[in-house]
């Protein structure tokens, strides 16, 4: 066992977390919350593949639909616009319930 696991399963005990993913987890949230621009990035990654929408998205990181649209052109992501076919929509749809 790596010295990394031996630390968080002595985390989880001392802690009173259930396991060490509740440990990872916390540390996540943390480190974004302390990087706001990690953050954003995490969520435009997100919204690149089809995991969140663009509303969403937007909702994620705290801004508005129209600032979001801006910080994903900055970034030189294309929005998908216009109606899916029936099929297309059931997948993207899938993917979110995932």
């Amino acid at each position: 066992m790596s010295g990394f696991r031996a630390d968080l399963d002595a985390i989880a005990a001392a802690g009173g977390y259930d396991d060490t993913d509740a440990v990872v987890e916390e540390a996540v949230r943390e480190l974004l919350r302390r990087r706001p621009e990690l953050r954003v990035s995490l969520v435009v990654e997100k919204y690149r593949t089809g995991t969140v929408s663009l509303n969403r998205g937007a909702e994620l990181v705290g801004a508005s639909t129209e600032s979001f649209k801006r910080e994903l052109a900055e970034r030189g992501i294309d929005r998908e616009a216009g109606f899916l076919s029936e099929s297309a929509r059931s997948d993207r749809l899938e993917t979110f319930r995932q």
